[in-house]
């Protein structure tokens, strides 16, 4: 699996998206079967899913990916989000819902942040035994692991 310099966004049944977003790799599907090809071969910072596509089951599609990347995060965008799906995108775990399509510069934000969240996630935790330090007075100090 692959894991791109640039910001990799992954969207299936988001209206109005741009295909040539200049600040990000992105990729698009248009069936589950592509969805699960695809996160195979590489990873995504941000899952944009709409319900754009009547012949798409979106639900079927974010469970799958999840099933595979259970960290995945992922966005619901579309103007016209009932209540039920709101309560189906929440408990899959959405990161927001989302009733416009948003700008570049707020994707490059939440992508930036979601990547600095995944560094610190992935750095070890200290141990009690490695927080251990002397004092001058020769009294030990254990700092709080974070």
């Amino acid at each position: 699996m692959t894991q791109s310099l640039r910001p990799t966004l992954l969207a299936t049944g988001v209206a109005g998206l741009r295909h040539s977003i200049r600040e990000f790799d992105l990729y698009t599907v248009s069936s589950i079967r592509e969805a699960t090809a695809i996160t195979r071969l590489m990873s995504f910072d941000l899952l944009l899913v709409g319900l754009a596509n009547p012949t798409l089951d979106v639900w079927t599609l974010v469970r799958r990916v999840l099933a595979a990347w259970p960290r995945q995060r992922w966005v619901l965008i579309d103007r016209q989000v009932t209540a039920e799906q709101e309560i189906v995108a929440r408990s899959l775990g959405a990161l927001l819902v989302l009733h416009e399509l948003p700008s570049e510069a707020w994707l490059e934000d939440i992508v930036a942040s979601l990547r600095r969240r995944n560094l610190l996630s992935s750095v070890r935790t200290l141990t009690a035994v490695d927080t251990i330090t002397p004092r001058s007075n020769g009294v030990a100090a254990r700092a709080a692991a974070t």
